[in-house]
């Protein structure tokens, strides 16, 4: 009989911290920069960027004990299970696979805009590109995880180094004078609403834990998350300070859905455009890479345990890859892509992606305190020093930071809006886990029994014969 095909341990550190980079840094997360620069005063936007970095590590130490816990692409789901219940636990990880869809179709928005821009094209060209890119990231998905990881690394790390220098050359414009750096601090009020979009800018870093399964070795992990935050911090606050700085910042900048564009456009002229919009494809192909390759493990993963059709656990004999959740995440991704394009509504996205991600992060932080208790004698390769301090400040904070971005306060949404959409998101995962789950259960262990029969019967044949 042929053995299962399985996924196979091949990605190396360079593509633990490139994966974990590049799932946060998203073309939307450069436009949420910009965003919760523009509620602060003069060029202290680098502050929330800071302190959301400092908090994102609270929430990487969470992660990494529980990923040590369970090594596995469908950890999410079981330390919430082990923690809470099954239906609690299938509830929040269909809602947080449904933000990562949401995330690669307001990128995709941003991204296809940019190309617009860039060449003076009509605006149904963007919805063109939109469908291009997501297209040609599930080609490159479905060749294989080592083809994904090498365009990975590639993309992250030029993206981070082109990012960095357009930064400095626009503050070397300006002399690198800043105007009242400190002022966010005067501000509470305003500081707390910039954090909480913050939340958002460093969100998905965590999601290179699905990939468990294909790191040669998952100590590394840890490791991984904390040196991806270093540089997505360093990255994003030279960017937020660079663009706060520009005098077309509140009139242009603020309203643009390609903010990046025009600060490379001041800083280089037409040059800066066209390498900037080179970069923001990197950003394309890092978030939808990244994106279809961690929650395609993640549905993998749910097939094999019976909560998503069986067809979601194929795997390519050739590549090693789940390519119907590959593909399946493609169309769901340009679904969604589609009705920001004909709404234009993508700043709804980032504050719902920053309440979801606060409350997996404060999840995160209960799951370690209770498991902590249901599992004190487990051995674990990584455990958070200091008892329950971090995991408690995790929960406190994180859940304060999305309650704060579900009322939209500070923000040009509508109050409560993305309260409301984030329970319809949470309403639509708990529908399908009451309704749904349990028929494809009955029905899996319909086929289990009849593979059990089979034996007993052309036994019973060939003892007649």
């Amino acid at each position: 009989m042929n053995e299962p095909v399985s996924l196979r341990r091949v990605l190396k550190f360079r593509t633990i911290v490139s994966t974990s980079t590049g799932l946060a840094y998203a073309a939307i997360s450069l436009l949420s920069c910009v965003q919760l620069a523009a509620g602060l005063g003069g060029d202290s936007g680098w502050i929330a960027i800071f302190i959301a970095g400092l908090l994102a590590v609270l929430a990487a130490l969470c992660f990494s004990e529980l990923n040590a816990l369970y090594p596995t692409a469908a950890a999410v789901r079981l330390y919430m299970k082990e923690a809470f219940s099954e239906n609690f636990s299938l509830v929040i990880t269909f809602a947080y696979l449904l933000t990562i869809v949401a995330v690669i179709a307001a990128d995709s928005y941003v991204v296809g805009s940019a190309i617009t821009y860039a060449f003076n094209l009509p605006n149904w060209a963007t919805l063109v590109w939109i469908l291009a890119l997501l297209g040609l990231s599930m080609g490159a998905n479905l060749r294989g995880i080592r083809i994904a990881g090498l365009l990975q690394d590639i993309t992250t790390y030029s993206l981070l180094a082109f990012i960095i220098v357009i930064s400095l050359i626009s503050l070397g414009q300006h002399h690198f004078q800043l105007r009242s750096p400190f002022d966010a601090f005067g501000h509470p009020v305003d500081l707390i609403n910039a954090v909480a979009i913050g939340v958002f800018v460093f969100s998905g870093f965590e999601w290179v834990t699905p990939l468990s399964e294909e790191i040669n070795d998952i100590g590394l992990i840890p490791r991984g998350m904390f040196v991806s935050l270093g540089l997505l911090g360093i990255s994003y606050a030279l960017f937020t300070v660079a663009a706060s700085h520009l005098p077309n910042f509140h009139s242009e900048l603020v309203t643009s859905p390609v903010p990046q564009m025009l600060l490379a456009k001041a800083a280089l002229g037409q040059a800066g455009i066209w390498l900037m919009l080179a970069a923001t494809l990197f950003t394309a192909v890092m978030t939808f890479n990244g994106g279809f390759a961690t929650a395609s493990r993640f549905l993998y993963a749910a097939a094999r345990e019976d909560v998503l059709p069986p067809i979601f656990a194929r795997i390519s004999i050739s590549f090693a890859v789940p390519y119907v959740a590959v593909i399946a995440l493609t169309v769901s991704s340009a679904v969604v892509a589609i009705l920001v394009y004909r709404t234009n509504l993508f700043n709804i996205l980032i504050l719902v992606g920053a309440v979801l991600e606060a409350l997996i992060y404060t999840i995160a932080g209960l799951c370690v305190i209770l498991l902590r208790r249901k599992r004190p004698d487990t051995e674990r390769a990584f455990r958070i020093r200091g008892g329950l301090l971090f995991p408690l400040l995790t929960v406190i904070v994180f859940g304060l930071l999305g309650i704060l971005a579900s009322l939209g306060i500070g923000s040009n949404v509508l109050p409560g809006l993305p309260l409301i959409i984030t329970l319809a998101l949470m309403l639509i995962s708990s529908l399908y886990v009451f309704l749904v789950i349990p028929r494809l259960r009955a029905a899996a262990a319909v086929r289990r029994t009849m593979r059990r029969r089979r034996p007993q019967r052309e036994s019973t044949r060939s003892e007649i014969g």
